[in-house]
């Protein structure tokens, strides 16, 4: 499930930093010698997944370029000096969301700085003014172009979606899904589907539920997907031993301008029968 697991893979090829899509600003730490704060900029664009850019700080270098992975759940990026520079030769920066439209805001990210042996030096976890300089439409339609083949009457569908997701049954109370503010649908290229719950304190490692893989279907938007888990699920008590049924059932629709999902979500715990069930109406936002 690709656009659920974030791989350390590194692209090389050329940027122009004036042609970059999005530009990340902030303060890594001080130096503990002169106490100086480092203000960094990160500038990078993205295409089919790889991001690739330049970075620069008041301390470390003026510029070296900056190579990563980008997804629907976050950016990793890796800056490695030439040297080891006051004790630091790589920079890694971890984001849940360092991607969006046009203008500014503020995020979280996790920030690892390693010395020339890999072994880390320092860590922190900042917000960072992020800025994005791409029209999100025709992002979108990038997007769409990458979803067309096999996929059937879903074609132009992948993408993320958000909305409400109401709670209807919750047997034993084993449940909290409606509780995270920013749950998203994800339906990736690969044909996965899932749920990332998206907790800000979960930078790395975003939780999420695997549903599973849809079988397209040329004729109908409907999908009626089934799994089973038997690992721990975020936002939920259930027994760690214990297995579940997973099903997503509902259908994609085309509203003017608006793609939109409106289905059910459901959990059994299949020593207990104990059930879980949310309804989900989302609209498509990437």
């Amino acid at each position: 499930m690709k656009i659920f697991i974030l791989v350390l893979l590194f692209f090389s090829f050329k940027a122009n930093a004036q042609e970059a899509q999005y530009e990340l600003k902030g303060t890594l730490a001080k130096i503990t010698k002169t106490d100086k704060k480092v203000d960094f900029t990160l500038k990078w664009s993205e295409i089919d997944g790889k991001a690739i850019g330049t970075y620069s700080d008041n301390a470390y270098t003026k510029s070296v370029p900056a190579k990563g992975i980008s997804g629907e759940l976050g950016r990793i990026f890796v800056v490695t000096f030439p040297e080891e520079i006051r004790g630091v030769r790589t920079i890694t920066f971890l984001g849940s969301d360092l991607k969006g439209g046009e203008g500014s805001l503020l995020v979280p990210i996790s920030i690892v700085l390693r010395d020339d042996t890999g072994k880390p030096v320092r860590t922190a976890v900042i917000e960072a003014n992020l800025t994005g300089k791409t029209d999100t439409r025709l992002a979108q339609k990038q997007e769409e172009s990458r979803c067309q083949e096999g996929f059937g009457a879903l074609a132009g569908y992948c993408g993320m979606y958000k909305g409400m997701v109401t709670e209807e049954v919750d047997t034993s109370n084993k449940c909290s899904l409606h509780t995270f503010t920013n749950i998203r649908l994800v339906l990736d290229e690969n044909f996965e589907i899932g749920l990332a719950l998206e907790e800000l304190s979960a930078i790395v490692n975003p939780p999420i539920h695997r549903i599973g893989r849809n079988f397209t279907d040329p004729d109908s938007t409907r999908i009626d997907i089934s799994s089973r888990s038997c690992r721990p699920l975020p936002g939920t008590s259930f027994k760690i031993d214990s297995c579940k049924r997973l099903n997503l059932a509902g259908q994609f629709s085309l509203a003017p301008g608006v793609k939109h999902f409106k289905g059910n979500y459901s959990i059994v715990d299949e020593k207990t029968n104990e059930i879980c069930r949310y309804h989900l109406s989302m609209d498509q936002t990437m």
